[in-house]
């Protein structure tokens, strides 16, 4: 389950004849921790969709440790999907279906099974593994729609780690919690990525309270890299204080670890 490195170069997105993505060089070492931050309609959530596969750029490559993704064709870019666990925006997820817990994350494993093929008791040992993880193992009978914001995330992430997965992917996986609930969160992020070796990817508007100082953060805007480098330096630009002015960093410098609770 180590992680891989993600490479774009070059990659265009055009939309209605206006550029909304253009990325000359963005390189993701295997195992690294990326923040992804930028205003609404920077191309945050378009680029995260590139880099997993989702979306097709107009121009360039994005690369999949040695793989070019965009030149594989659908089949072979589907079975690499499998190694990346994609958790979109909480507002694409209907979190009203009648699944359980264990259902859900089951979808995980599902996602990497073949086509028709049911799953067998070493894949719910797999999903029953990742829910104990996230210290929701005793809730797996309960509706998905009982639980708590913070609860259902979690679920989600149990669903996108039962694939076993090279690369997380997370877009706003704090929207919407309180700041308890965002900081455990950040933190079994954080812990999933320092154990497994994940290269993780996450956007986040939530930078006040979920970046460190050493966090490898990249600033998009107008759909182009505007700085990319330590998060201390970053905020330290003027373009960040144009863009968030008013901004006071608080930097996240607690453990790496996630309690339970609301």
């Amino acid at each position: 389950m180590a992680g891989v490195s993600l490479d774009v170069s070059g990659v265009k997105v055009v939309r209605s004849s206006r550029t909304i993505l253009d990325i000359h060089r963005l390189q993701i070492p295997a195992g690294q921790f990326v923040h992804i931050i930028g205003t609404n309609g920077a191309g945050k959530t378009t680029l995260m969709k590139i880099l997993c596969g989702l979306l097709a750029p107009d121009a360039g490559q994005v690369y999949f440790g040695p793989t070019s993704m965009t030149a594989l064709n659908p089949w072979s870019k589907s079975n690499l999907r499998r190694h990346i666990g994609y958790i979109p925006q909480s507002a694409e997820y209907n979190s009203h279906l009648p699944f359980t817990v264990r259902e859900v994350a089951a979808m995980g494993r599902s996602s990497v099974k073949p086509l028709l093929t049911c799953l067998n008791r070493s894949d719910y040992a797999i999903v029953d593994q990742w829910l104990d993880a996230v210290g929701l193992g005793d809730r797996s009978r309960q509706t998905f729609n009982s639980l708590s914001g913070g609860e259902q995330q979690k679920v989600l992430i149990a669903r996108a780690m039962a694939q076993q997965p090279s690369v997380l992917m997370l877009d706003e996986p704090t929207s919407n919690l309180d700041i308890n609930w965002k900081l455990q969160i950040i933190a079994l992020i954080r812990r999933l990525t320092a154990e497994l070796n994940l290269t993780t990817v996450m956007i986040s508007h939530d930078i006040q309270s979920l970046l460190r100082k050493e966090d490898r953060t990249v600033l998009l805007h107008a759909g182009r890299v505007a700085i990319d480098g330590l998060a201390q330096t970053v905020f330290e630009s003027s373009l960040v204080r144009d863009i968030y002015p008013g901004l006071t960093p608080q930097w996240n410098n607690g453990p790496d670890s996630s309690p339970g609770g609301d």
